[in-house]
């Protein structure tokens, strides 16, 4: 994880970091949401639980985020994806916000970055969704890490 790009991205955005995750919260929770976190997530919550601005979030915050926005899917009256492509090719499970999906960063506009620890056959454990409810969504990067190191650019993943 490159804490670098991180610090500066939160000196530019006027940031101020929490404390770290304790073992025992990043423990919670995987096991409020039945995954496992990819280690370079775990290693970014272990260096810094979040952000006390909302931005980054804490495990506290992931997991509130994550049971409200399932919440918001199951009220749906039809199951769909709005990651149609990605689930036809296997990158991602069916659903319009699927358990396993882990919020890390809010951009304030109600769209969130989500770890996915629950990937369709094709995809990867940990690679980085943009969710937004209102438009569009994609895979965006194959890892938290990738997620870090693109903080200066906004390059999609391109699929063949």
């Amino acid at each position: 994880m490159n804490k670098e790009a991180l610090l500066l991205f939160a000196a530019e955005q006027d940031l101020e970091w929490n404390e770290p995750a304790t073992t025992e919260e990043i423990a919670e929770l995987e096991e409020q949401l039945g995954v496992e976190l990819p280690q370079d997530y775990k290693e970014f919550l272990e260096w810094h639980n979040g952000t006390d601005d909302r931005e980054f979030c804490s495990t506290e915050e992931a997991a509130d985020n994550a049971d409200e926005f399932l919440e918001i899917a199951e009220e749906m009256d039809e199951v769909e994806t709005f990651l149609e492509e990605d689930y036809q090719a296997g990158r991602v499970g069916k659903g319009t916000f699927v358990k396993g999906w882990v919020p890390f960063y809010d951009d304030g506009t109600g769209a969130v970055d989500v770890v996915d620890c629950a990937p369709g056959p094709n995809g990867t454990h940990g690679q980085v969704i943009h969710y937004d409810p209102d438009g569009d969504m994609s895979i965006t990067h194959t890892s938290f890490t990738d997620w870090v190191e693109s903080l200066d650019d906004d390059e999609e993943i391109e699929f063949d």
